[in-house]
């Protein structure tokens, strides 16, 4: 109905104008936003079969009408064809654009939900940390690296300026080939060649020393199984960081005498789990709260930080087993 009200008032209006041109630009979206919602009531494979079909039929008629787009406006009249005619057909053609884009982007959709559901599954199927052991001494094992946040931010600072002299350096020597690309392909393209190796090497360096740790919670300390066993009371705590999720999931502990950062989330776990730690539990943060510590959470990282003008006294000095 927009469409024809579209191709209508051009015909009877003298005088170009915005009305017609977006009646029959959202009438041609809503046509195919309908049709394809319609293809919910059709059993999956059908439904993947004809919007496959309406993807096909989409891009031939785009190829189809190009020419009848771009005689719009031109003196010419496509066929000698009357000029209210010809008016309305061009009109009419300007609906097919939204509908043929939104046809193909939905298409595109129920591909990526495809993948998503698949990645969402596998997932799911992966093993994750959890708190064990008995209720007054929980705790997790799990496989990290000893490698501080500053290091790590040094480490990528040294890696993106490494990648961009390259970047700079292929441009300049690929000048000629790479200006017959479009922009989007010339990024993705410095992306697998530069950006992903990269990548790697930062990722080698992070997994070169992996050791399995073991976090456990008990009455007033913190114990820190690692090469050694490190008892950390509470009262000694500076500053305490315990981030969940992402590649920069980790736990740090810092007091006077000790610093210690434990690089998860970059770092292949075994059986396959996945780079996370467990939240940590409601008890754990009221003990933390109770030893002079206040909290503070951002970017999903929980720190428990101590005043600057709070006394804390010297930790327990490490020892094995």
């Amino acid at each position: 109905m927009l469409c024809a009200a579209g191709a209508l008032i051009g015909v009877t209006t003298s005088a170009d104008g915005f009305l017609p041109f977006l009646c029959v630009l959202v009438g041609g979206w809503a046509l195919a936003f309908g049709t394809v919602n319609a293809l919910a009531g059709l059993g999956a494979r059908a439904a993947w079969s004809v919007h496959g079909a309406l993807v096909v039929a989409a891009a031939a008629l785009l190829v189809a009408l190009v020419p009848l787009l771009g005689s719009l406006g031109s003196t010419a009249r496509p066929g000698g064809l009357a000029e209210p005619v010809a008016r309305a057909l061009g009109l009419l053609a300007l609906a097919v654009p939204p509908a043929c884009g939104w046809v193909l982007i939905t298409f595109l959709g129920r591909i990526s939900s495809v993948f998503d559901g698949a990645a969402a599954r596998r997932a799911a199927a992966m093993p994750r940390y959890a708190w064990s052991g008995s209720d007054s001494r929980p705790e997790v094992r799990f496989t990290a690296a000893r490698f501080s946040t500053r290091r790590l931010t040094a480490l990528t600072v040294v890696t993106t300026l490494v990648g961009g002299l390259a970047a700079t350096v292929v441009m300049i020597a690929a000048q000629h080939w790479l200006n017959r690309w479009p922009p989007l392909a010339v990024i993705v393209l410095l992306g697998v060649v530069i950006g992903l190796p990269l990548y790697a090497v930062v990722w080698a360096i992070v997994n070169r020393h992996p050791e399995t740790v073991v976090v456990r919670w008990s009455t007033g300390a913190l114990q820190i199984e690692a090469d050694e066993s490190w008892t950390v009371p509470f009262y000694t705590v500076r500053r305490f960081v315990w981030r969940e999720r992402g590649e920069m999931a980790r736990i740090e502990v810092h007091t006077d005498r000790r610093h210690e950062t434990f690089l998860v989330g970059m770092v292949r776990q075994d059986a396959g789990a996945v780079a996370e730690l467990p939240a940590l539990q409601h008890r754990m943060t009221r003990a933390l709260e109770h030893a002079g510590l206040e909290r503070h959470e951002r970017r999903g990282a929980v720190r428990f930080e101590r005043a600057a003008g709070a006394i804390s006294v010297g930790d327990a000095p490490p020892g094995r087993g």
